[in-house]
C-alpha cells in the first residue's frame, strides 16, 4: 500500500511539474529585469545541484524553489537572506 501511495504522489508532483514547465516563460511573464531578480534569489537559495532559476522557467517554478530553499535556510546557519520573509 506505501508502495502505491508513493507512485501516486509521484505521479501527482510530476504532472504539476509537467504543468508548470508548460506555462510561459518567466521572462515573458514579468520582463527581463524583474526575472532576474527571481533568477538570482533562486540561485542564492537553492540546495539543487540543477535548480529551475532560469528565466525561460515558469516564475511559479521560480518562486516554489525559491520558497523551498528559503524554508531549509530558515532558523539555520546560514542564516535565510531577508527577501526570504516575502515568500
Amino acid at each position: 500500500m506505501k508502495i502505491i501511495a508513493a507512485l501516486a504522489i509521484a505521479a501527482t508532483v510530476t504532472t504539476s511539474m509537467i504543468g508548470l514547465a508548460q506555462a510561459a516563460s518567466c521572462r515573458a511573464q514579468l520582463g527581463a529585469a524583474k526575472a532576474a531578480i527571481l533568477v538570482d534569489r533562486c540561485t542564492e537559495v537553492s540546495p539543487a545541484t540543477r535548480p529551475p532559476c532560469n528565466a525561460d522557467n515558469p516564475c511559479e517554478l521560480i518562486i516554489s524553489e525559491i520558497k523551498r530553499g528559503c524554508g531549509l535556510l530558515a532558523g539555520g546557519q546560514p542564516a535565510a537572506p531577508t527577501y526570504c520573509r516575502n515568500y
